[in-house]
């Protein structure tokens, strides 16, 4: 499906939030795998190997089961990017989107020159 071994990678900027009605969330699974892969390739072509996703749930109170939830790339237990899933009281589900790459410049052979945000 996605691979890691392809060209040279310049990232895009950070994907626009999207606002979807529930139910409709398998529309905006390529976008999140895009984003999530194309940060993990240009990670790799800078010698930064072993990132690892991880999501859980956002609970404000421990009791309360919730729909929100972040879904994050992880390079040596930084954070290197993420999408928050949070609904509205209308029930419509939202993404946003964030990259955090700040820092890595001083792991081995990254490439000091800033990506598009």
């Amino acid at each position: 499906m996605y691979s890691l071994e392809e060209e040279m990678v310049e990232m895009k900027p950070i994907p626009s939030p999207i606002m979807v009605t529930t139910g409709d969330q398998d529309k905006v699974q390529e976008t999140i795998d895009s984003f999530f892969l194309e940060t993990a390739r240009y990670l790799k072509q800078n010698n930064l190997i072993g990132c690892e996703i991880k999501s859980g749930e956002i609970a404000y109170n421990p009791r309360q089961v919730t729909d929100d939830r972040i879904t994050y790339l992880l390079y040596q237990d930084q954070v290197v990017a993420g999408v928050l899933e949070t609904r509205t009281e209308f029930n419509h589900v939202c993404y946003t989107f964030f990259r955090n790459l700040e820092g890595l410049e001083k792991k081995s052979g990254f490439n000091s020159q800033k990506p598009k945000n």
